[in-house]
């Protein structure tokens, strides 16, 4: 058996980042970036208009209100060809490129609109507040210049990140590729949703509730479904399953009569390099590694399932998706109540937050053990509580979020 901080030692260690692949650019947000970007233009590209209004010559305006003919309009993407002279304005739009002999936009606010022509269409307008030079225009270049460089490799790509790459151009960018999970089920007495239940026998839960948890993780799983408490039938699955990045085994890891799936691992030609952590819920926890193929067999009870997964599988998926930390994170909260760890594990507490601000209040769910899927679907995070460990309610302590 080793200890929770031995066990994220070993995963990470045997964790190899993945190759770089290219992704269009839409399907990059949460990558880690495995190229530096650099600008293959200027932004903006020309001198345009930050607002809906009239473009001018500043001097003009000097003194107000003053009378300028109109002598044109210029839409965002339009061409203008005419020169503003002296004595005129054009009507522009947001976005649009100014027009040469003009050199600043006053807000269409600040402006009235004299009388129309009946030729030419031609009109004057009245502008009731003065511009300085400049004003309201964004100039080429002012935002990014041509070759400098915009994001660094090593980043996570956010949303904002691909709004930046879309707007230089770029329809694909280089990423950290996502490593291929498989998952597997084991027991005689699951079966899957839809189906009729006999006597002795439960919905399959852990298979979606793990399936949910890799795609919110941006991971794409790959189902082989539920395999029976029998050397064939899991020796079949584990076959399929190690083609896979990693192989995630629900159930069959304790140590009852039928919990098999430990030794067909290694029957299978899995390296173990653990089993059995000192944590509650979850102690029954087998790490191996065959190939570049890591193999994660869980246990069965849904509470340390899902706690097993966001401890230990989580990090290793984020060291393989090339994190720079892909360390779990830790928030700190006071606790409500007083809680007293008899456990000589270290113990994961399912905990309701409250999240007033400025202050992380953590309360303590009616829970029945690790089987209590209704706890589960209360529990927010999970608070960390040191073996032999009495915490008093006001005590500061850390916990990790269920959706982070």
């Amino acid at each position: 058996m080793v200890t929770f901080e031995q066990a994220l030692k070993n995963i990470l260690k045997n964790a190899r980042v993945l190759p770089a692949e290219k992704v269009a650019i839409e399907d990059s947000a949460g990558r880690i970036l495995e190229e530096d970007i650099y600008s293959g233009l200027e932004m903006p590209p020309f001198d345009k208009s930050a607002m809906d209004g009239y473009a001018l010559k500043a001097v003009d305006v000097e003194n107000v209100p003053v009378k300028l003919r109109c002598i044109g309009l210029i839409q965002a993407g339009g061409v203008f060809s005419r020169k503003v002279k002296k004595g005129e304005c054009v009507k522009i739009m947001t976005g649009a490129a100014i027009p040469k002999g003009s050199n600043s936009v006053v807000m269409v606010e600040d402006t009235a609109e004299v009388r129309k022509q009946k030729t030419g269409g031609a009109r004057d307008i009245e502008i009731l507040q003065k511009v300085k030079k400049g004003e309201n225009v964004c100039r080429q270049g002012e935002d990014i210049c041509r070759g400098q460089k915009i994001l660094s490799k090593g980043i996570l790509l956010s949303p904002a990140h691909i709004g930046i790459l879309a707007a230089l151009g770029l329809p694909s960018v280089k990423v950290t590729s996502k490593p291929v999970v498989a998952v597997m089920n084991t027991g005689g007495e699951i079966v899957p949703i839809g189906a009729k239940l006999r006597r002795n026998e439960i919905y399959n839960s852990n298979g979606p509730q793990i399936m949910s948890m890799l795609k919110r993780d941006r991971i794409k799983p790959v189902y082989l479904g539920i395999a029976k408490d029998t050397p064939r039938d899991l020796k079949k699955l584990i076959r399929e399953g190690l083609k896979y990045d990693i192989l995630l085994i629900s159930g069959g890891v304790s140590m009852g009569d039928y919990d098999l799936v430990p030794e067909i691992l290694k029957e299978s030609g899995v390296k173990e390099v653990f089993y059995k952590v000192k944590i509650k819920p979850g102690k029954p926890l087998f790490f191996g590694v065959k190939g570049k193929t890591l193999v994660f067999g869980v246990p069965g009870n849904p509470v340390s399932n899902f706690t097993t997964y966001l401890l230990f599988v989580r990090t290793a998926i984020c060291k393989m998706s090339g994190y720079k930390n892909p360390r779990l994170y830790w928030q700190e909260g006071v606790l409500n109540d007083s809680f007293n760890n008899f456990s000589d594990r270290l113990h994961f507490v399912p905990v309701a937050v409250d999240y007033a601000p400025g202050r992380l209040t953590l309360n303590l769910l009616n829970s029945h053990g690790s089987a209590d899927v209704f706890a589960l679907s209360k529990a927010q995070g999970f608070m960390m509580v040191k073996p032999g460990k009495y915490l008093k309610k006001g005590a500061k302590v850390k916990f990790i979020e269920n959706h982070g």
